[in-house]
């Protein structure tokens, strides 16, 4: 047993004593479920840098990694610059420096593994779960990479720039996996299932707006036809439903998020007795402000609300 003042080493994260928080805080009985979501994750990742992301976080809080199962050369943060072009796939099996991290983070329970799309290769008419072809072949063989090298099941799926077209949604649906998505019908497959969310899901934003009507019109127009994310747009706590595929809104926390509507929307998940999912990108921690406002929300999170924080994929879970 840990005691005041030590630490050890448990696998991938530093094990610390929970001794931050009040004697009152610490009786509390959990609010709400709070997971932390982390994209991009691949052949090329370090695990050096997921060390420096997260070792300072307490091992009662884990991280769901959503990992590219075979990385292709696209342009994104997570892949070298020199390999940004051509042809070539890359799977994160062939890392075995972050598959020992993974496997090792797993076996503490600081870690869960999702899918994230199968190469992430962006094409000129949109992301792969978009534009490719092939999504269920493409879907069953990086989900079974997956296991396969994790020894885990995979049963969410994050779609590359959260997109995905209606033969997207019906791999997911096929495969018997839920997914994770933002709140904003840019990138919906374009359905009356779609019409019918997008409706219920602004209602939601109406009814827990911080701003008059008109306001509340501009706000939803930077957020999202401008996608700009340092507007307070509060989203919806609990899973539902889109074409037979449970889902579940994540708030999205980039380089340019402030930390502020972040905690609101915590706020809001803990009134209601919600849950809630904070999507990051381990790459965004190079960015030392980023770093600072992400351990803020998480402090905050621990001292003022004491969630219960889990994987991803016990926000699924009645």
């Amino acid at each position: 047993m840990l005691t005041s003042g030590t630490r050890e080493r448990c696998f991938g994260r530093s094990v610390r004593p929970s001794n931050r928080l009040s004697d009152a805080v610490e009786n509390r009985s959990p609010v709400f479920e709070f997971a932390i979501r982390d994209d991009d994750l691949c052949y090329f990742t370090d695990p050096a840098e997921l060390r420096e992301a997260y070792d300072a976080l307490p091992v009662a809080v884990p991280v769901s990694f959503a990992v590219v199962p075979f990385q292709g050369c696209t342009e994104m943060p997570s892949v070298p610059s020199n390999r940004r072009s051509g042809d070539a796939e890359f799977p994160v099996g062939d890392n075995e420096a972050v598959v020992d991290y993974l496997r090792d983070a797993l076996a503490d329970g600081s870690a869960a593994v999702m899918q994230h799309g199968y190469n992430h290769v962006y094409y000129e008419d949109g992301p792969e779960f978009v534009a490719g072809d092939d999504l269920d072949d493409r879907l069953r063989r990086g989900r079974d990479h997956l296991e396969a090298t994790f020894h885990t099941e995979v049963d969410t799926f994050v779609p590359p720039s959260n997109q995905l077209s209606v033969a997207g949604l019906r791999a997911v649906k096929d495969a018997g996996m839920r997914t994770l998505y933002y709140p904003t019908p840019v990138g919906r497959p374009k359905t009356f299932e779609v019409v019918g969310l997008t409706v219920r899901d602004l209602l939601f934003k109406y009814r827990h707006k911080e701003t008059g009507p008109l306001g509340f019109l501009r706000d939803a127009d930077r957020f999202w036809r401008r996608e700009d994310r340092s507007v307070f747009m509060p989203v919806m706590p609990w899973t539902y439903e889109l074409g037979g595929v449970p889902e579940f809104s994540c708030v999205s926390m980039s380089r340019q998020t402030r930390g502020e509507p972040v905690k609101r929307q915590l706020d809001i998940a803990d009134r209601l007795d919600g849950k809630c999912c904070l999507a990051v990108h381990y790459h965004s921690f190079r960015d030392e402000g980023f770093r600072e406002r992400f351990y803020d929300v998480i402090e905050y999170a621990r001292r003022e609300l004491d969630p219960e924080f889990v994987t991803v994929d016990r926000l699924f879970e009645s």
